[in-house]
């Protein structure tokens, strides 16, 4: 099978190379180990600005259709047939378009699919997002109208794509909309990436840890205050946040440090920046002993399955796909968003329960098992070959 893939990140060549957020690199390098040829049809920057394209493609079977440079959402939105046109014939030469949304383009890209088949590979409600967020002025009003009005788009362009989507809030979300929708999960687990451990919470220090990007919405000053209040009754406990801040300003990485100063932690509290996904990223989980997620909406955050892999207990909020995939006590440990007391009581239950930490580590080791980028990725791409056979099947059956 020639697969085309989409995104809306850009690609960054470097010496020959073709960079990509470790992130989506190890999918991409997953899905081109199981077709014939991928292509990926992608906007390109010059530079790494953010410090966030640290994975480089390593299957030799992957070639790049340039878009151009990644221009705002609006201006993909109203120039899409400039945008899209030098690619559309590479498009048409590969079977199947997979298309990972929502993005701006997704219901353009569908439309310019004459013989090859889009497919759109959901992995996120952005009208949810977009009411989710606070309104400060006109800019914010514009823009949560903006995501509403495209969210009607692409759920129109739905009635004749189907889509793979990557949770099952997402699968009740779209299932009235699509042409046919199957589940699938993400992740940038492979199956070496899982590491047996028999240490956790068992040494002089008992670290604390939360990877990602930082955000008001995952859940990280509630951590932060928890961590002030176990702080008093646990001085060997530490907090580490490893991840980045996409803002210009690093406002909320400043905020979180100014205010572990304030709660007098700022010894305790180790900010790691961002690791690579794989080995780097591996050694900061092998060296914590419990995953905090705190976040106030997700889909189903990659993280959990990577703090899981590396033997972690997991606190998370009971939020998006979370309590769809998780098991309160039996997984993990569920809780409320923006509830600083029950973050504190879910890490002292850890502590005082062997027989429960050892439950959830165990049953986390089985989870990731099962969500390994090998297991994950034939999933995906035998559905994608399934629907091509159909569309020739049905186009075979055609009378003219």
């Amino acid at each position: 099978m020639k697969l085309a893939f989409y995104y809306h990140y850009a690609v960054l060549r470097r010496d020959g190379a073709l960079l990509l957020p470790g992130f989506l690199g190890v999918f991409v390098d997953s899905l081109a180990a199981g077709v014939e040829s991928l292509f990926l049809v992608m906007h390109t920057i010059e530079e790494d600005s953010q410090g966030i394209y640290d994975y480089t493609l390593k299957s030799k079977n992957i070639h790049c259709i340039e878009i151009g440079p990644r221009t705002p959402a609006w201006h993909r939105h109203f120039f899409h047939r400039k945008i899209l046109s030098a690619a559309q014939s590479a498009i048409n030469a590969c079977d199947v378009l997979l298309v990972r949304s929502p993005s701006p383009l997704a219901p353009f890209l569908a439309k310019i699919c004459k013989s090859c088949l889009p497919v759109f590979l959901v992995v996120g409600d952005y009208a949810q997002t977009a009411r989710e967020k606070k309104i400060k002025g006109l800019r914010d009003q514009l823009i949560l109208q903006y995501n509403l009005h495209f969210d009607r788009i692409f759920r129109k362009s739905m009635r004749s794509t189907d889509i793979v989507v990557n949770s099952p809030a997402l699968y009740r979300t779209y299932e009235s909309f699509a042409k046919s929708i199957f589940q699938v999960r993400t992740t940038t687990l492979s199956a070496k990436d899982i590491f047996i451990r028999t240490d956790v919470c068992s040494g002089k220090e008992i670290h604390l840890l939360y990877t990602g990007r930082f955000d008001r919405n995952k859940g990280l000053f509630e951590c932060l205050e928890a961590f002030r209040d176990l702080f008093q009754k646990h001085p060997q406990m530490r907090l580490n946040f490893v991840g980045w801040d996409a803002s210009k300003d690093q406002s909320v990485l400043n905020q979180l440090k100014a205010k572990a100063t304030e709660y007098g932690v700022q010894q305790q509290v180790i900010f790691h920046g961002k690791k690579a996904v794989g080995a780097e990223l591996n050694a900061v989980y092998q060296q914590s002993d419990i995953y905090l997620l705190a976040s106030y909406h997700e889909g189903f955050p990659r993280t959990i399955w990577e703090a899981m892999a590396n033997g972690l207990p997991v606190i998370a909020t009971k939020v998006g796909a979370i309590p769809d995939y998780l098991r309160d006590q039996e997984d993990a440990m569920l809780i409320d968003p923006r509830n600083v007391s029950q973050i504190v009581n879910s890490v002292e239950t850890l502590l005082s329960d062997e027989l429960l930490r050892k439950k959830l580590i165990q049953n986390g080791y089985v989870l990731a098992k099962q969500n390994t980028l090998e297991i994950q990725s034939k999933i995906l791409l035998d559905r994608l070959l399934a629907l091509k056979n159909k569309q020739i099947s049905n186009e075979g059956s055609t009378i003219y």
